[in-house]
């Protein structure tokens, strides 16, 4: 899948389905476009509906917060980062004003 550069502004989320599998984009304070899945693997709520701190992606539900590395975790109210697990991103390759979106 191809996407211009400026389809995801910086602390915007965006959805995408690619072979068939939902996932959300996002760029982070860092300008950095990242990935995860649509749904957060720990009650299902819509990433969509989540937001962009720093340069995390951070569930609406319940807090859980995703890296775009593949990393899901939640911190606690003594920040404390609890690791809740791996999920699926998409490989990003951004040059010359377009992004190319692969599962990996």
């Amino acid at each position: 899948m191809h996407l211009t550069a400026t389809a995801v502004r910086s602390g915007e989320v965006r959805p995408v389905e690619i072979e068939g599998e939902e996932y959300v984009l996002w760029r982070g304070m860092d300008g950095r476009l990242r990935s995860a899945p649509r749904r957060c693997p720990h009650l299902d709520h819509d990433l969509v509906e989540g937001y962009v701190w720093r340069d995390e992606l951070v569930c609406p539900g319940h807090g859980w917060a995703f890296d775009g590395a593949g990393n899901a975790y939640k911190r606690n109210e003594f920040g404390r980062i609890d690791p809740k697990g791996p999920v699926a991103t998409l490989a990003i390759h951004e040059a010359d004003g377009t992004v190319e979106l692969e599962p990996r």
